[in-house]
């Protein structure tokens, strides 16, 4: 049996096509990096604030989110009132954490809690400067490293 030529072109085209857009959607960005590089905290104002660890607004009222976005925390520094909410977003393709550089504080995020486009919220109480990473992209001091500063009520 023999195949037409054409027929062989055909098929031959359409398997080079097939692996292009392969290879483009293999390469390409998510976006993320061109939505969010120029973020700024942001605080949110919400009518009725919960208490508890894992809340997604703080007992004053506001949160300030940080994006965990592939190899960085943006903004790396946000400066908040105690009683503030501060969320972790991962809107990034790769799996992270949020672990305080303290190894003596509670709070933070297991990497199985904070897969992409997971959330992670701590509400910061007390004064003080709180710093942090991602064990998987850095070390306490050096890569995907941030901070807390959070500064007495208003």
């Amino acid at each position: 049996m023999s195949v037409h030529p054409a027929l062989v072109r055909a098929r031959h085209g359409l398997a080079m096509v097939a692996v292009a857009g392969l290879v483009l959607v293999a390469c390409g960005s998510d976006g993320s990096e061109d939505t969010v590089a120029e973020t700024q905290p942001e605080t949110t104002e919400v009518a009725s604030p919960e208490q508890a660890t894992g809340t997604t607004v703080g007992p004053n009222g506001e949160t300030v989110e940080v994006v965990a976005l592939d190899n960085s925390f943006r903004p790396e520094t946000v400066e908040v009132a105690a009683g503030t909410a501060v969320r972790w977003e991962n809107r990034g393709r790769n799996d992270h954490n949020v672990l305080p550089a303290d190894d003596t504080e509670t709070w933070g995020a297991p990497t199985e809690a904070f897969l992409p486009g997971d959330e992670y919220t701590w509400v910061f109480s007390e004064p003080g400067t709180y710093a942090y990473y991602c064990s998987i992209h850095a070390t306490k001091d050096a890569g995907m490293i941030g901070t807390v500063v959070v500064t007495p009520p208003n």
